[in-house]
């Protein structure tokens, strides 16, 4: 009985003594995990055999429903290297309207291959649609530590579909 005893006092004196060695008054052990360092942004990727699209387009809405919807086909990129978290970027601009957008993509290791960048559709109020096709830019940008870099661009027609 008495090594019984023995056994649970010596446990019971392990985890306070642990506790107390690493916890906030001592703190002269620390038991915790390191957080992932990698920030946002920071590494680099390796990109090629990019695809964008040669228009998009901004269609009338159906039944009266009085908003036209702009629509952008996905991109691919051959994605063959990923280190840290970088960032890229898919962006559409039309000057003749003063638009553009752009999403981000967040990459990690696990993204390597083919991998598709997409964009949201848009609307647009229909007094605003005065022609029926706007010449547009799109383009994919590899952003990492601090600096871009454009993979891939294109000229693009935006067909206004009645």
């Amino acid at each position: 009985m008495d090594r019984e005893r023995a056994t649970v006092w010596s446990v019971v004196g392990l985890v306070v003594a642990t506790t107390l060695v690493s916890g906030p008054l001592v703190g002269a052990v620390d038991l915790t995990t390191e957080p992932d360092t990698d920030t946002l942004g920071s590494g680099s990727v390796t990109v090629g055999s990019p695809s964008l699209p040669a228009e998009a387009t901004i269609t009338a809405g159906r039944f009266g429903a009085g908003q036209y919807t702009l629509r952008v086909p996905d991109a691919t990129v051959e994605i063959t290297a990923v280190e840290g978290r970088p960032i890229l970027a898919y962006r559409l601009s039309i000057p003749q309207r003063g638009y553009s957008r752009s999403t981000a993509h967040f990459l990690t290791a696990r993204n390597a291959g083919t991998f598709s960048l997409s964009m949201a559709d848009d609307s647009f109020d229909p007094s605003t649609v005065d022609r029926s096709e706007y010449s547009g830019a799109i383009e994919i940008v590899a952003r990492a530590n601090g600096s871009e870099r454009v993979v891939a661009n294109r000229t693009i027609t935006v067909t206004v579909v009645e």
